[in-house]
């Protein structure tokens, strides 16, 4: 399958240096808002792995904090999986489990978020229809104290952070127009060793 790199930071930041405007912008603080689908947070867009259903995204990306083939972080993965929303699953397993967490998770967590979103989409028509409803807007998940994964505007109204998770949902955007799939570090992923419920993940 061909691979969809991520064009839309460059042509953003294009866009900002020569002084084109914007036409759209699309933002979700949470799962309620209008675009809240999009975000990790939100239910009712199951994904199967290996034969285990798993609620939302976040349930998901969190089991990769806790993904060595032990029985501990096996055990975490359980409790993580075991909550009723993404919310409860973040606040309680990272509250309870934080010094158990892989060392390591930050060196992969990029490429492991990419993956978990792609199995959103490729699994979850009601999600591909509302990304792809967005146009070409751009999209920000805005939440203070989020530099990371999202953004938040300053007094000024500019929006501050990396926002992550608006620039892979881009990708995956315009990896669904062209039917293909995104790219991500296959060689990394699988040198990490993730274990998913005691089995190995390949990618």
């Amino acid at each position: 399958m061909k691979k969809c790199k991520d064009t839309n930071s460059a042509n953003r930041d294009k866009n900002q240096n020569n002084g084109t405007p914007v036409e759209e912008i699309i933002t979700y603080s949470r799962p309620s808002d209008e675009y809240g689908m999009l975000g990790n947070m939100a239910g009712g867009m199951p994904i199967v792995i290996n034969g285990h259903k798993v609620y939302a995204s976040e349930h998901l990306y969190l089991c990769g904090y806790w993904s060595l083939n032990t029985d501990l972080h096996k055990q975490i993965q359980e409790y993580c999986l075991s909550q009723k929303s993404g919310t409860y699953a973040k606040r309680c397993t990272k509250g309870k489990y934080k010094n158990d967490a892989r060392a390591d998770f930050h060196d992969f967590k990029h490429d492991w978020m990419i993956w978990v979103v792609w199995q959103k989409a490729s699994q979850n028509e009601k999600f591909r229809m509302h990304l792809l409803s967005t146009g070409d807007a751009h999209i920000y998940e805005v939440v203070p104290k989020g530099p990371v994964w999202a953004a938040y505007p300053d007094a000024n109204g500019v929006m501050q952070g990396a926002n992550g998770m608006g620039e892979i949902l881009m990708m995956i955007r315009d990896c669904l127009r062209k039917n293909v799939e995104p790219t991500y570090n296959k060689d990394l992923l699988n040198k990490s060793g993730i274990y998913f419920l005691g089995e190995k993940l390949t990618f």
